[in-house]
């Protein structure tokens, strides 16, 4: 993957480890969006908390996008500096079904 692509399509990343996704992610510019499907809660987090992005759904795709009353994507360069959206990222975070 070399540019973003808007359009129906997932791309789906293999990697070894918590660590090896959190550079593969962070190495990259920011994702408007994040999709992490794990088991564990602790891994969860930490990807959460260790990477940058306009939103994050856990075990599941596009949920954020279907909440309108939440702001969808942007972050860094592409976030909307509108109000107090200026001053702070506000980041969307859907869990479904984490043990």
């Amino acid at each position: 993957m070399q540019e973003e692509i808007f359009g129906p399509v997932l791309p789906i990343v293999t990697v070894s480890d918590m660590d090896d996704a959190i550079n593969f992610i962070n190495e990259r510019e920011k994702p408007l969006a994040l999709y992490i499907f794990c088991s564990n809660k602790k891994e969860a987090k930490r990807m959460i908390e260790e990477t940058t992005s306009g939103g994050v759904t856990v075990n599941d795709v596009m949920m954020h996008y279907s909440l309108s009353s939440l702001p969808f994507g942007g972050v860094g360069e592409n976030e909307d500096p509108s109000s107090m959206f200026a001053f702070v990222h506000v980041l969307q975070i859907n869990i479904n079904s984490l043990t």
